[in-house]
């Protein structure tokens, strides 16, 4: 076990109390016999509770930030830009996952306020969540929130997100003008917002070209992995339904339709062309190097510790923000040299 406050007080001969306001700075007690107590508490390996401080500053420095996992490389690498810039504000972070088990983020939710977190960060990415009320516990114990990445609608909440709508677009643009018309968007649960914002973002389009985009074109996935996309592109593929475009959640279900259009011997990206979320995997990783719709994450981070900075310190309610989406084209997507369409290669 470790050095106890009991153990300080034994050894200093003083009180329990009289050792706890030494070690915490606080008035009441003369300078000889602070300066025995913390060189006691030196030499005995004394660490005190930071719990116990934050009480007494009614400040705990922490943050709260909750994900639904960090095996998806979007999260993780979410993950890392949060807790360094937290770091640099002087915070500690809290991370929970949870796996998108309603129950066990109710329960975070909780823990959060039991450990008096100043500020919680919250990705919502749970199917059939449509309104989370016990989210709003944070706001009856005064602690600000912010959504990141997306948000759950009914909540009174900022968010801070990439602008999805838009980037798709110009993603589905790309591809029509290449000549794709059979489009297919394989992801995560379509009741999330922000994947909704992906499949209207390619339904607008191509309605206003009279194109029909199929509900059945919408390969939702339960969990957004590679085995899982593998499985829902070979069936399509083994359907022999037409396909020419291919708009994927991220890196890892871009490679598994990849994988799966080979096998089935179609070449890429001169039969079916592919544009997957997120420039996350150093091109050069893969064979065929994939294009993207970049997110900026630096931006969505920055912004959001901005918001709730701003709430802690000025109780202010926080502002909603988009941040802009970069198309990136590489080996995955047919060209179209045009002096009037420019898009980034990288």
């Amino acid at each position: 076990m470790g050095v106890s406050l009991k153990d300080i007080a034994k050894s200093a001969g003083v009180s329990e109390a009289t050792a706890s306001l030494a070690l915490n700075g606080r008035k009441g007690v003369n300078e000889k016999t602070k300066e025995r107590v913390l060189e006691i508490a030196k030499a005995m390996g004394y660490v005190g509770s930071d719990n116990a401080k934050s009480l007494a500053r009614r400040k705990s420095g922490l943050i709260g930030v909750m994900v639904p996992n960090i095996s998806n490389l979007f999260y993780s690498n979410l993950v890392r830009h949060i807790e360094r810039a937290l770091r640099d504000m002087g915070y500690k972070m809290i991370l929970v996952t949870t796996e998108s088990n309603i129950n066990y983020e109710k329960e975070m939710i909780k823990r959060f306020v039991a450990f008096r977190v100043e500020g919680a960060i919250i990705y919502p990415s749970i199917k059939e969540n449509e309104r989370p009320d016990y989210i709003n516990i944070l706001r009856q114990n005064s602690i600000p929130m912010v959504f990141i990445g997306s948000y759950y609608p009914g909540i009174e909440a900022p968010h801070v997100m990439s602008d999805l709508y838009h980037g798709v677009r110009e993603a589905v643009d790309y591809l029509y003008i290449t000549g794709c018309r059979h489009f297919y968007y394989i992801g995560g649960c379509k009741t999330i917002i922000s994947n909704q914002l992906k499949e209207k973002a390619i339904r607008d389009y191509l309605t206003e070209r009279g194109i029909e985009f199929p509900e059945d074109h919408y390969l939702e996935l339960e969990h957004t992995r590679y085995e899982n996309a593998y499985i829902r592109m070979d069936a399509l593929l083994s359907s022999g339904k037409p396909v020419d475009a291919v708009i994927a959640a991220d890196a890892f279900t871009s490679l598994a339709a990849y994988n799966v259009l080979r096998k089935h011997g179609y070449a890429v990206p001169e039969q079916v062309s592919i544009i997957s979320f997120d420039n996350l995997l150093y091109p050069d990783i893969c064979v065929t190097r994939l294009s993207c719709i970049e997110q900026d994450l630096d931006s969505i981070v920055n912004c959001t510790l901005q918001n709730l900075q701003s709430m802690i310190r000025d109780q202010s309610d926080g502002v909603s923000h988009l941040t802009p989406t970069k198309l990136i084209l590489r080996d995955t997507t047919r060209q179209y040299l045009a002096n009037s369409r420019e898009k980034t290669q990288g």
